[in-house]
């Protein structure tokens, strides 16, 4: 009797530490589970996995707030179905590919439109989700939100259509610096048409017109930027440049300005030795420097970058007045440029939409050290 009663407290005591051993066992399970999800939690991309059946079984912080859609409302239900809004995008055949092939993805963008119409740029990498055995149990998905950076890239490709692209490297990330609000400001304006373009156009296909006008217009966007202007647009056979905006601040745009128009001037002469007399055509020149106003002007569907004053409209009219290959410029030009620069003093002239008369100059010559 007495063993068996100590056989019953062997067991007892057996149990009670078995059960201390399962106890301290769950604990560091349960201590380890939470620390895997802080970690899990706390991991910046956001983590998805989906199980053999379509079925969402993890979802972390982070994708919640890529997607716009909480843990409760994804885990344990089909992806299908949970992110349904994801079924126009190629996520659906790489997790199928995954499936197949066992095969990872690496980095695919896609752009998707989430529920609340945000729009989002995606960039993800899918792998199977495989057992300590190999046997694959599902499909992770780590996706990271590139929005920002395409963009940041939108703007950067913007700006390069007014800006040299080195100069575009050196611009800050918030473009909001770059006052592209109205701004008030002198600066230099150049207006440069190509004459006789209207006849020329008479003669002449569409087509060959069209390729004839872009290689005109290619060494005056070059001339451009060279000098440090901007394009502010083409108007058919014309172009306008801006010197000194608030994009692009210059204490010498006068100068830069001269120099764009004897740059681009120079480079028609040399493009004219290796094409046919019937398309050797000249620009005209008209340069004025004044205060305008510049920013952005247009409505919310469609803007425009450009300035408004006085002094667009006198630039425009000396290069209506400016015969073929001829460089005209303002008294305030000349007054900026006048040391590194030869010209001729023009009679007073009346120009369309001015009550006073303008005076003139044709240059003449520019000083080669100023280069």
């Amino acid at each position: 009797l007495l063993s068996a009663l100590a056989w019953q407290a062997a067991i007892a005591l057996e149990n009670a530490r078995l059960f201390d051993d399962v106890r301290r066992q769950r604990d560091e399970i349960s201590r380890m589970k939470h620390y895997m999800d802080n970690i899990f939690a706390s991991i910046a991309s956001g983590v998805i996995t989906i199980d053999d059946q379509d079925v969402l079984t993890t979802f972390n912080r982070a994708a919640e707030k890529i997607l716009g859609l909480s843990s409760q409302q994804a885990v344990n239900h089909p992806y299908q179905q949970a992110l349904s809004f994801l079924r126009y995008t190629p996520l659906p055949t790489l997790i199928q590919d995954v499936r197949q092939h066992q095969q990872a993805y690496v980095a695919q963008e896609i752009s998707l439109n989430l529920p609340k119409g945000n729009q989002r740029y995606l960039s993800i990498s899918l792998s199977p989700l495989q057992s300590n055995h190999h046997d694959t149990q599902g499909v992770a998905i780590v996706m990271e939100d590139v929005t920002e950076k395409k963009v940041y890239e939108h703007e950067r490709s913007m700006l390069r259509r007014y800006l040299p692209s080195g100069l575009v490297e050196q611009l800050p990330q918030d473009l909001t610096q770059l006052g592209l609000s109205e701004n008030r400001q002198v600066i230099t304006i150049l207006f440069a048409d190509i004459r006789g373009f209207t006849s020329f156009s008479e003669a002449k296909p569409p087509e060959r017109v069209m390729d004839v006008l872009n290689n005109y217009l290619t060494l005056a966007e070059a001339a451009v930027r060279f000098n440090w202007g901007i394009v502010d647009k083409y108007m058919g056979d014309a172009i306008l440049a801006l010197f000194n905006t608030p994009l692009l601040e210059q204490e010498d745009h006068a100068w830069h300005a001269l120099r764009m128009a004897w740059t681009l001037r120079e480079a028609i002469q040399a493009y004219h030795q290796y094409i046919p007399p019937e398309e050797q055509l000249f620009m005209g020149y008209g340069i004025c420097t004044g205060v305008v106003v510049i920013g952005n002007v247009g409505t919310e569907g469609r803007m425009e970058y450009t300035a408004v004053g006085d002094t667009v409209n006198v630039a425009k009219r000396l290069q209506e007045k400016a015969k073929p290959g001829q460089i005209l410029i303002s008294h305030e030009t000349w007054e900026r440029v006048r040391d590194r620069a030869q010209a001729q003093a023009l009679p007073a002239m009346r120009v369309k939409g001015r009550r006073t008369y303008t005076r003139a100059y044709e240059i003449t010559a520019i000083d080669d050290l100023g280069w």
